[in-house]
């Protein structure tokens, strides 16, 4: 089939879905998380298919039961009150290969613009997160080297000499907050218009078998850019093998041509001193936080800031905050499930059958704190290596 065919195809479903719904419309495509979003807020009115009344659906395992394979499908969307329609449209596509179908939406003309701006208000919407449970002074550091640094502009950054670039590195255990950090980052830079993007382990991995790394550290556009749990990317050369990926993961952080306009995010379970001292030379790396097992304060707050009001109405504060120490956050979050779940069962709150079904099932050993000379040796290591780099 050549593009002819397939413009002629294009025009013939545009032109039934502007017969359903009784106006000219726009052809739209949506990638898989925004149409997830758009779905949630539409009202699915009828289905016909594309050269009859019945359209072809196929029945399903799934929750729905059924799909449409090919026809269209007419919704409605309310917005600010007012009601649009859309139509759902999958087609045969026919050609000398295996089967294919179009599957795209289409909008009135005039309703274009409208859709596409509840669109962003909803992803900007999906994308909202509270706040990280860590020092008021930690996480305005944190704000101030990743997204206040990028509102700062490149220009007068460019006129002193300074690149509009950054490196800063999250490290802990994991379950101490490094995730909630790095989804808040994420809604605020939804919220102000940055981009942003993730790089898994096994993306970096894929990345370097196809040749493509370079296109892991680009942007359209100013934003942050996250590495998550890279650690074997990062760790000393001395330690083990450093091979290309870490040669090339360098040399890409740095560009042969400077970038501007990226922060360059990076999580790791592993120590400071673990990681490869040419990653963290100052210039690829500006700032380290550290997010070590929260202390009493930070678990008083996540208890009072992040459960239920009415689970914190029912407990002695003070009690759970002093047995859960040397806990993580998500350690904290998990006898809070077997709480919740002994209330569904139970009908009744009860914090020491909750706290014992947690210690058995995780051992009482792994929960004792540290006491004399261990503690002092581990509370020294972490001020030291949190006072490495300080930032700005």
């Amino acid at each position: 089939m050549n593009i002819a065919d397939h413009q002629r195809n294009h025009e013939y479903c545009l032109a039934q879905a502007s017969d359903l719904i009784g106006t000219p419309v726009r052809a739209l495509n949506l990638e898989w998380s925004a149409e997830q979003l758009f779905r949630s807020h539409l009202r699915l009115e009828g289905r016909r298919g594309l050269t009859s009344d019945y359209p072809l659906m196929t029945f399903t395992g799934g929750p729905k039961g059924q799909k449409l394979e090919y026809g269209l499908e007419l919704y409605s969307l309310t917005i600010d009150g007012l009601s649009m329609p859309l139509v759902h449209i999958v087609a045969p596509q026919c050609g000398d290969w295996a089967p294919a179908y179009y599957d795209f939406w289409a909008v009135p003309v005039d309703g274009h613009r409208r859709a596409y701006r509840y669109l962003r208000r909803l992803e900007r919407q999906s994308f909202e997160a509270e706040p990280p449970i860590m020092r008021d002074a930690d996480r305005q550091r944190l704000w101030d080297n990743t997204i206040g640094f990028l509102r700062q502009g490149s220009d007068r950054l460019k006129l002193f000499g300074v690149p509009q670039k950054r490196g800063v590195v999250l490290l802990g255990e994991p379950g101490n907050g490094k995730t909630m950090a790095s989804r808040w980052l994420l809604s605020q830079c939804h919220r102000h218009g940055l981009r942003w993007r993730s790089v898994t382990a096994e993306e970096y991995e894929t990345a370097c078998q196809a040749g493509t790394v370079r296109a892991l550290f680009e942007l359209d556009g100013p934003g942050v850019v996250l590495f998550d749990d890279l650690d074997q990317a990062l760790r000393d050369r001395e330690q083990q093998d450093a091979g290309t990926r870490r040669t090339t993961f360098l040399t890409e952080l740095d560009g042969l041509y400077p970038r501007a306009g990226v922060v360059y995010l990076f999580t790791s379970n592993t120590r400071w001193a673990d990681l490869d001292p040419a990653f963290r030379r100052p210039g690829r790396i500006d700032l380290l936080l550290q997010f070590p097992r929260p202390d009493a304060e930070l678990r008083r707050r996540f208890v009072i800031e992040r459960w239920h009001p009415e689970l914190t109405a029912v407990l002695d504060l003070d009690s759970v905050v002093s047995e859960t120490e040397n806990l993580t956050f998500a350690e904290m979050d998990e006898v809070k499930k077997l709480l919740v779940l002994g209330y569904l069962d139970e009908g009744r709150w009860d914090w020491t059958s909750a706290w014992t079904a947690f210690t058995e099932s995780h051992g009482r050993s792994r929960l004792q704190r540290k006491i004399g000379f261990a503690a002092v040796a581990s509370r020294n290591r972490q001020s030291r290596e949190a006072a490495i780099w300080s930032g700005a």
